[in-house]
């Protein structure tokens, strides 16, 4: 069976793949989650391990490899290639530069702009997790889930509906909201386009 290594760079992130992976692998490879706890020790360790994972193939391994970092404050295209020119040098085709037979071994993704435009992503989740709250017109206050700011956002409108009334925990967040996300109907952008890659890579 296939292995997925999957790099992400916050515990959030992987608390919330915990839940979302089954779904969407729906049993066709082993996953594992490697969390690098931030963004700038994951970018700076990439190389390393992209390297480490070409000799494992090399060796036999059915090994593919996703790497999901938050897009944050950096141009998206400019991080987009930063991770391309890593996978690249290591010897890695990716699913944007795909070897001559169509096939990659390296997903790149960037959520834009931070994980919890996932989360904004899924009224119905949100209302699952906190049964508190009211009927969500994603219409009107989550028009873009990618939009920015995403995790204040959020915040702030659990907190006017009593949830987190002070700091947001990320984690707990991730961990009441992941398990009740529907796939195919997040307005996420970045969760689809996640979504559809990991899908190529399993096909």
């Amino acid at each position: 069976m296939t292995q997925l290594e999957i790099l992400v760079e916050e515990p959030s992130a992987e608390e919330a793949l915990r839940h979302l992976l089954p779904k969407i692998a729906g049993g066709k490879a082993f996953a594992k989650v490697r969390n690098l706890r931030n963004k700038q020790n994951l970018l700076r360790k990439l190389p390393s391990r992209l390297a480490a994972y070409r000799v494992r193939i090399n060796n036999g391994e059915q090994l593919r490899i996703i790497v999901l970092v938050d897009q944050d404050n950096d141009d998206c295209k400019e991080l987009k290639k930063k991770l391309e020119r890593m996978a690249d040098n290591a010897g890695l085709p990716t699913k944007t530069s795909p070897d001559s037979k169509g096939g990659f071994l390296v997903l790149n993704r960037i959520v834009v702009e931070e994980l919890e435009s996932w989360f904004i992503g899924d009224p119905g989740a949100l209302q699952k997790a906190f049964g508190g709250l009211p009927k969500i017109n994603a219409a009107w206050i989550f028009r873009n889930p990618d939009n920015g700011g995403s995790w204040e956002v959020l915040h702030r409108f659990l907190k006017k509906h009593g949830v987190y009334k002070n700091s947001f925990p990320k984690i707990d967040a991730a961990r009441r909201i992941a398990p009740h996300m529907e796939i195919m109907a997040n307005r996420s952008k970045s969760f689809q386009v996640f979504v559809s890659g990991m899908e190529a890579m399993l096909t």
